[in-house]
């Protein structure tokens, strides 16, 4: 039997190794004591003996964001429910080592429930056709049936959004119509950022394709190419589906429906429509397709009949989805040519990064379906303000 000989300093060395510590992670924001809702910053501070080589936040068991120098903070919207929120941080070194940090954040408790309702709005302001981006909380006021509210939460354009991008494929998309709807879909998706999350629905009076909310460009964009247009088109159905889709996620809310705008074959109206879009926070944007002979104006219709509607009809549901989309805070983009569309896109994702969010709660609710009318006033002379502008109350 041979026997090794082990020196007895390597064994006290081997004893006495320290163990490699972990980064200690603390978050500062939010606190276990408050309930979170709307928007929140997650600050988290990390202490470290060797250098962090990413640091991840997850919300509710879902990844956040990954951070990979400070300050480590990143905000989010988390909507309006009265809810027990999970706030993780797992900061891991250049070796590999691991260190974490949870907070709960509790719903709030009374002796009858409480159901928390922030209402959010996502405003553009303007002067003189360019944006302006340098207003602070102090120089909103917003009033909500006449009477101001209490701001509680403001935020700029880096609040991530969940955007729907519903493209028709119907026969009136032939060719390089829908290939350009979609690369202008790509042109927007790709400028998502990390936080952000969307899905495409391409449909005709059926849907063609469908993707799952990510933030994935490839997943966003892959088996676009064996899409041809065709059929009639169900465009009430979709964007209902969409608002409602919508409604599900955390951000802001972002619907971007491409057509010309005539239904052919839903079985819903507009006008269901537009009561589910009133009760959403959604913003609804238009990319308007026109023909480069149409020269009405974009709140018109030319003459059309089909099986389901007359001419009155058809301008009715017209008239209506540009009503809807005003009044959701979005706007209709009209678009004459097909080398427009990417740019269409591209102009809406700017718009999107340069809005403000303002969240407030209603100083009186009486959930009885009457509609609120919502008014935004700027503290600067000359500025124009883009925003929804009312909500039912449920």
């Amino acid at each position: 039997m041979n026997h090794v000989l082990v020196p007895a300093f390597l064994v006290l060395l081997a004893v006495a190794a320290p163990a490699v510590e972990g980064p200690v992670v603390t978050i500062q924001s939010p606190s276990a004591a408050v309930p979170a809702y709307g928007t929140v910053t997650i600050v988290a501070k990390v202490q470290s003996g060797e250098p962090v080589a990413r640091v991840s936040v997850l919300v509710d068991g879902r990844l956040l964001a990954e951070l990979f120098k400070p300050p480590f903070a990143i905000t989010t919207v988390l909507g309006e429910d009265n809810v027990i929120h999970r706030f993780r941080v797992v900061a891991r070194t250049a070796s590999g080592v691991i260190g974490e940090a949870e907070v709960v954040t509790p719903d709030i408790r009374a002796d009858e429930e409480v159901t928390v309702e922030l209402r959010q709005l996502y405003l553009t302001v303007g002067r003189k056709g360019e944006r302006v981006l340098d207003l602070e909380r102090g120089d909103f006021m917003v009033r909500d049936n006449g009477a101001v509210q209490e701001l509680q939460t403001f935020a700029r354009g880096d609040a991530p959004l969940a955007a729907v991008v519903l493209v028709d494929a119907s026969l009136s998309m032939t060719g390089a119509r829908l290939q350009a709807a979609l690369d202008g879909a790509g042109t927007f998706f790709r400028g998502m950022a990390p936080l952000d999350e969307g899905r495409l629905i391409v449909f005709s009076d059926r849907v063609l394709h469908l993707t799952p909310f990510t933030n994935v460009g490839e997943v966003l964009l892959a088996g676009l190419g064996g899409i041809s247009a065709r059929g009639g088109t169900a465009l009430n159905d979709q964007l209902y589906l969409g608002i409602r889709q919508v409604d599900e996620r955390q951000g802001r809310r972002v619907i971007i429906l491409l057509s010309d705008g005539v239904d052919s074959h839903s079985i819903l109206s507009m006008r269901d429509v537009r009561r589910q879009a009133r009760t959403s926070q959604a913003i609804v944007y238009w990319i308007r397709l026109r023909d480069l002979d149409d020269t009405s104006d974009a709140q018109e219709l030319p003459a059309l009949y089909s099986t389901w509607r007359d001419k009155v009809g058809h301008r009715r549901e017209f008239k209506e989805l540009a009503e809807t989309v005003v009044e959701s805070g979005g706007r209709i983009v009209p678009v004459a040519s097909i080398d427009r569309i990417t740019p269409a896109f591209a102009d809406i994702m700017r718009e999107l990064r340069q809005q403000y969010v303002l969240g407030y709660y209603p100083s009186e609710r009486m959930r009885d379906g009457s509609w609120h009318n919502v008014r935004v006033d700027v503290d600067r002379r000359g500025l124009t303000v883009n925003a929804r502008d009312g909500y039912l109350d449920y």
